[in-house]
């Protein structure tokens, strides 16, 4: 095996493990800001629930008080029957009580459906109380993951960055420039190995020549993709 071959090799897979290390310690706290989210967003659905019971709850009181407005409206007004004047006084009242308690049997259907509405939405309340228990549990173990990793990870990242700094001298100092210019485009991919005869990144057919000059360890820069070229098995 060429050594210069072998090293971009390495090169490569050290760049694949640092990065999948950088994405580690990035998707921590983006899990962890997801969750953040989700449990501010069960808490502002909680709170709207709420609400939306404490209006059902008032417009149902506010029932309840018609109701009993009412009934004391038909006991004052039987009351009065026994002196009405004469029988058009008395049709009159008796008019006003029985319009009071056809009312009053509305009101009841709709004080009735309305404790029921809020007798469910408390039900419902209670379930998503429970989904917000859940979340904050979600969330806590997303951060004590994370806490137990992080560390770990990063002694891992430091150890690789030593390992490439060592990875890079099989780049030659006249091409490190270009190099470091193609890191920063392309990060991991930087390099890329032979597929047959074309390269794996952009899958474009190298000429004869190029496949030969990766195969004995020169350096190529695929000309479609700009991708440092290496034999996978040389």
């Amino acid at each position: 095996m060429s050594s210069a071959t072998g090293g971009l090799r390495e090169l490569h897979q050290v760049h694949l493990d640092l990065d999948a290390c950088q994405k580690q310690l990035e998707n921590g706290p983006r899990r962890i800001a997801a969750h953040e989210k989700k449990l501010a967003n069960k808490q502002a659905e909680i709170d709207a629930h709420k609400a939306d019971i404490t209006t059902l709850q008032k417009t149902a009181d506010g029932k309840n008080l018609q109701i009993r407005t009412n009934e004391q409206t038909v006991a004052d007004t039987k009351a009065k029957l026994n002196q009405a004047k004469s029988n058009v006084e008395f049709d009159i009242f008796k008019g006003q009580i029985a319009k009071a308690e056809k009312a009053n049997a509305t009101l009841e259907d709709e004080y009735l459906e309305l404790l029921e509405q809020v007798d469910a939405e408390n039900t419902r309340l209670g379930e998503l109380n429970g989904e917000l228990k859940a979340a904050e549990a979600s969330l806590q173990t997303t951060k004590d993951d994370f806490a137990a990793l992080e560390p770990q990870v990063k002694t891992q990242a430091a150890d690789l960055e030593t390992e490439l700094r060592e990875a890079e001298k099989c780049i030659p100092t006249k091409m490190m420039e270009q190099y470091r210019r193609l890191v920063i485009a392309h990060g991991p991919s930087t390099l890329a190995p032979l597929d047959a005869s074309a390269c794996s990144e952009c899958f474009v057919e190298l000429s004869p020549q190029n496949i030969v000059e990766v195969r004995t360890a020169k350096i190529v820069i695929c000309k479609s993709c700009g991708r440092i070229l290496y034999s996978p098995d040389a």
